[in-house]
């Protein structure tokens, strides 16, 4: 099938874009609507879910465009979908069990007895994420991004339905989690048939040679994806047991990823299915070409975002989760901050290459670094303290990995990530940031219609400066990544 990253990139974008903004205003209504308790104990149970699912998931959506893209007929297809599917619905239900099971480990951590009224959330959540995990990457690897679209924004429309829903009868807080988890489980057994329809019949199979390879190249990723996880929500996790529930509450709104990520997010997932090939070709020179245009875009965007956020961070926490969490400014624009680091998957030509092990360790020492300078940060800063590590870790730990790449490509590190357009374009947004900043104070626009709605005006004027000079590299870029190839 003929089919070019770029072609896929804009299709998954515009499906990740409409899905993003979907949970922005179903965050929004909820941070409006639920009191900070309400939503601090939602905050709580995401927090330990996604930490067990992540655990329980072994790396196996990772999988999907390994070996799928390595099959050479459709009967190796479905063997691998029916022991990939076999397994993730066994963990589903394992990881729900033990969530169920540790409920009183929950609430002696947290000190919030709220969470015993939510067991079946904790019991059946785990395995819808686990499963509508990997359903995105099966259906890019079959060149099916219309229906990650559709599957998507009607999953977002959904549970934002379900909201409006519950607040227009002023339902209780309870409802509503009873109505998202069985939205939730429909959409999970949605995945099933969808699956079926794409890839063809699968069943139940514990075939022990494709276990043991999916789990030789799963698990490792896997382990540094609960290392992952665990880095980016050890902050959360010191705040929930040190602060109140109202504070985590504060906290995970302003730590919240933001829809700038969603470019990066797009282009590791269409670009890695390319990657494997060029580099089990030993086509190393395109491979970091087309990595290299993708970072530059994925960048060019995070980066004015980033820029932009930390310069109105106060005006986007009031238009995003109201004046209550404002309180959150200094964790929001350390968090604006960290986007930089999200530009790219930094451990993608290691996993192309199936160093998978790497990955895990890199990840391990990041784990354990920012184990240490979370609590130290948070004895010394206090609140904002544990934000600032989590930075440090994280940029830590693509440190090594791309010094890994380098190694593994045998090229030199000061060509292997594409330095000197991240600089400009980084000098760029923040003499842009420091000039607009200097205007929002001197110029009253606010007065006359607000400080979010001056917020948004000085934002557009810097976006269209911000384009005039970039937009010839941004689209010299694109055009490198529009190159078709076969898959």
């Amino acid at each position: 099938m003929r089919s070019s990253i770029a072609t896929d990139a804009v299709k998954l974008s515009i499906s990740k874009m409409i899905t993003m903004a979907i949970s922005m205003v179903t965050a929004m209504l909820l941070s409006r609507f639920r009191t900070l308790e309400e939503y601090g104990t939602y905050s709580q149970l995401l927090l330990v879910i996604n930490l067990v699912t992540t655990l329980f998931m072994v790396g196996l959506p990772g999988s999907i465009n390994y070996f799928i893209g390595r099959a050479e007929s459709k009967e190796e297809k479905e063997r691998f979908i029916s022991v990939y599917y076999t397994l993730s619905t066994l963990n589903g239900f394992i990881s729900g069990l033990a969530l169920v099971l540790s409920v009183p480990i929950i609430i002696s951590y947290f000190e919030n007895p709220l969470i015993n009224n939510f067991i079946y959330y904790i019991a059946v959540i785990p395995w819808t994420k686990i499963i509508m995990a990997g359903i995105d990457n099966l259906l890019i690897v079959y060149h099916r991004t219309t229906r990650v679209m559709m599957f998507r924004t009607l999953n977002s429309l959904s549970i934002l339905g379900t909201i409006v829903f519950v607040q227009l009868l002023d339902l209780s807080f309870s409802i509503y989690m009873i109505l998202f988890t069985i939205v939730e489980a429909a959409f999970t057994v949605a995945v099933y048939l969808i699956t079926r329809n794409t890839a063809g019949k699968f069943s139940i199979s514990f075939d022990r040679r494709i276990i043991k390879s999916i789990l030789s190249f799963s698990v490792p990723l896997g382990l540094a994806s609960v290392v992952g996880i665990l880095n980016i929500e050890l902050d959360k996790l010191l705040i929930g047991r040190f602060f109140s529930t109202e504070d985590l509450a504060i906290y995970s709104n302003a730590a919240k990823e933001l829809p700038a990520t969603i470019i990066a997010g797009v282009m590791t997932t269409v670009l890695m299915p390319r990657l494997v090939v060029l580099l089990k070709n030993n086509d190393n020179k395109k491979a970091i070409s087309l990595w290299g245009s993708s970072i530059v875009i994925s960048y060019a965007i995070i980066c004015f975002f980033a820029a932009g956020l930390f310069v109105f961070a106060p005006e986007a926490i009031s238009f995003l989760y109201s004046e209550k969490y404002i309180p959150g400014t200094g964790v929001f624009r350390i968090y604006s901050i960290v986007l930089l680091l999200r530009a790219t998957y930094f451990g993608i030509i290691l996993n192309s290459t199936g160093k998978t092990k790497f990955i895990f360790y890199t990840s391990l020492i990041s784990l354990g670094m920012n184990l240490v300078l979370n609590y130290v940060f948070y004895l010394w800063l206090g609140f904002i303290g544990p934000a600032i590590a989590t930075f440090i870790s994280i940029a830590f730990i693509q440190l090594l990995q791309l010094i890994a790449t380098s190694t593994q490509l045998k090229v030199k590190f000061s060509a292997i990530f594409p330095w000197k357009a991240l600089g400009l374009l980084t000098f760029l947004n923040a003499l842009l940031g420091v000039g607009f900043a200097t205007l929002k104070e001197i110029i009253p626009l606010g007065k006359y219609i607000g400080n979010v709605a001056q917020a948004f005006v000085l934002g557009t004027v810097w976006m269209i400066v911000y384009l005039a000079i970039t937009y010839r590299s941004i689209v010299k870029r694109w055009h490198i990544l529009n190159e078709k190839y076969t898959a």
